[in-house]
């Protein structure tokens, strides 16, 4: 009986606290038009002053995406030409991209097929389900994938961890721990 009123006394207190939270959904193919018209990028714009997240959604339409806002959680449909992450504490869902880029720490990306990724910013999570290639300069980045068809290590304390594909990685780093066919 005690856990039971504490696990309502518990659930009640959550819902009283999270009654108040609002969310902020941002497409990023949102852009305003007049700024440049022919600029193909797709800007993040940075929220509001006030409000409370950095959180986004919309489509890619093979167009390129930088995400310079510290915090962003992104979720992308469709096909982004490329993905370039410089801000710290990203974590992006995306259906394809040809190139992701990733110099940004604390980084989460998963993805459906990316062509090639190049990381090199440190803690940094990638979990394609297939990729061509994979460049990973930073540290401590955990790497895993199905498929991969090509995968360098340089930096120090990676992971790296697929199923099928290129039957090793060219490892030049220290301390990696590498998972191939």
């Amino acid at each position: 009986m005690k856990k039971t009123i504490a696990t309502l006394s518990l659930t009640a207190v959550l819902t009283m606290t999270l009654a108040g939270c609002t969310f902020e959904l941002r497409d990023p193919v949102a852009i305003d038009d007049s700024k440049n018209p022919t600029d193909p990028t797709i800007e993040v714009e940075a929220p509001e002053e006030n409000s409370s997240s950095n959180f986004g959604s919309g489509a890619c339409d093979d167009r390129d995406l930088v995400i310079d806002e510290e915090g962003s959680q992104l979720v992308l449909t469709g096909a982004c030409a490329s993905v370039t992450i410089t801000a710290d504490n990203v974590s992006v869902n995306l259906e394809t991209a040809g190139t992701v880029d990733i110099s940004g720490n604390y980084v989460t990306v998963l993805a459906t097929t990316i062509d090639s990724a190049e990381i090199t910013g440190s803690n940094v999570t990638l979990n394609p389900d297939d990729i061509g290639s994979v460049s990973i300069g930073g540290d401590y980045v955990t790497f895993t994938s199905n498929g991969a068809e090509k995968v360098a290590i340089s930096g120090d304390y990676n992971i790296a961890n697929w199923s099928t594909g290129a039957a090793s990685a060219t490892d030049t780093g220290t301390g990696n721990t590498v998972v191939a066919p």
